[in-house]
């Protein structure tokens, strides 16, 4: 079994998690700092979403006005927000691939990439085809895309991992449902399909799976203790996932660490979540352990390395979409009329 892989888990780690749900959730403190942030551009309509480059030049974002159809700009923050590139699209999120200048979107049930290191900025197919394929998200390494298609052998849809340089066809892994991550070595992944309950146990109502993209196959599938909103691989063995926690009538946001032996445990939580919380809320810090989402009582940072949360009660509030520029170390968020940025140090 490879090392980055978990191993097959049984009845017995089923009645772990169960007992691991009767523990109440940690309290994890919460550091309070001034700072709201400067105007960086005025932007007319609505931000859906957006990311920046890892080296925290280019800013992506798709922007919709009065049409169904949204915008994706490519803007270059060094140089005034100077506008680089701009296309229609049928779809709403883009993401750069690993360090380099690639910027992998959806438009329309296809998967694209915009070169920007070849002059003029140049689109290349990814996966287009007669199914319709959704939903990239790019490996750590920026080498291969996963995305959503009903183009594979099963007749439904399914999770698929294309190399953006073409070198291999796109590896078909079978059924799987967002949310998806992966992990930091790029060679695996995971994701959560939904169960009637009757594969790991009474009242089992979603599972994990978790694949090699160099066997090309799920190697794993388990119970997940509670509704995973969002799953998080910061680091190479266990994985996070967050769910809404209820216990004695509070709600609370809880970060459950799955381990390599498919145990959970409880890590953090926050008050600063309503249950109805999304996957969309949250912005992970590309190759380092924080995480960004705008909360009830205003911007909060998860520092995983410090196991504290660093909560700015005047920023990003609602504040959806956010991104990180990593090199600058800023997060950026949108209101109503323009994109705000805050310095972290």
């Amino acid at each position: 079994m490879l090392a980055s892989c978990f191993i097959l888990v049984g009845l017995s780690y089923y009645l772990l998690n169960l007992f691991s749900a009767m523990v109440a959730a940690p309290r994890t403190p919460v550091e309070e700092r001034e700072g709201r942030g400067e105007l960086l551009l005025p932007v007319d309509g609505e931000l859906i979403w957006m990311e920046a480059s890892m080296d925290g030049r280019y800013l992506a974002a798709v922007v919709r006005g009065g049409e169904p159809t949204g915008e994706l700009l490519v803007l270059d923050l060094e140089e005034g927000c100077r506008e680089v590139w701009r296309r229609k699209v049928r779809g709403d999120r883009a993401h750069w691939a690993g360090h380099g200048m690639f910027l992998v979107f959806e438009d329309g049930g296809d998967i694209l990439a915009l070169n920007l290191e070849h002059q003029p900025p140049e689109v290349v197919e990814v996966a287009a085809g007669p199914g319709y394929d959704e939903d990239p998200l790019p490996s750590p390494d920026g080498r291969r895309v996963l995305y959503k298609s009903t183009a594979g052998k099963g007749g439904g849809e399914e999770f698929m991992v294309a190399r953006l340089d073409e070198s291999e066809e796109p590896l078909a892994l079978g059924p799987g449902e967002e949310p998806a991550a992966w992990d930091p070595t790029s060679t695996c992944l995971v994701c959560v399909v939904p169960t009637d309950g009757s594969v790991a146990g009474e009242g089992a109502k979603t599972m994990f799976q978790e694949a090699d993209v160099r066997s090309g196959a799920w190697v794993d599938r388990y119970v997940c203790a509670e509704e995973a909103r969002y799953l998080w691989w910061p680091e190479t063995g266990a994985f996070l996932y967050v769910a809404p926690y209820t216990r004695g009538g509070e709600t609370r946001a809880v970060w459950f660490e799955v381990r390599p032996s498919g145990e959970e445990k409880k890590r953090f939580s926050t008050d600063g979540l309503e249950a109805g919380f999304s996957s969309r809320l949250f912005s992970p810090e590309r190759g380092g352990t924080r995480l960004a989402y705008p909360g009830l009582k205003g911007l909060e940072i998860l520092d995983i390395r410090r196991g504290v949360i660093v909560r700015y009660p005047q920023a990003a509030a609602p504040g959806v979409p956010l991104a990180w520029r990593e090199d600058a170390d800023e997060i950026l968020w949108w209101e109503a009329g323009g994109i705000y940025r805050l310095s972290l140090d």
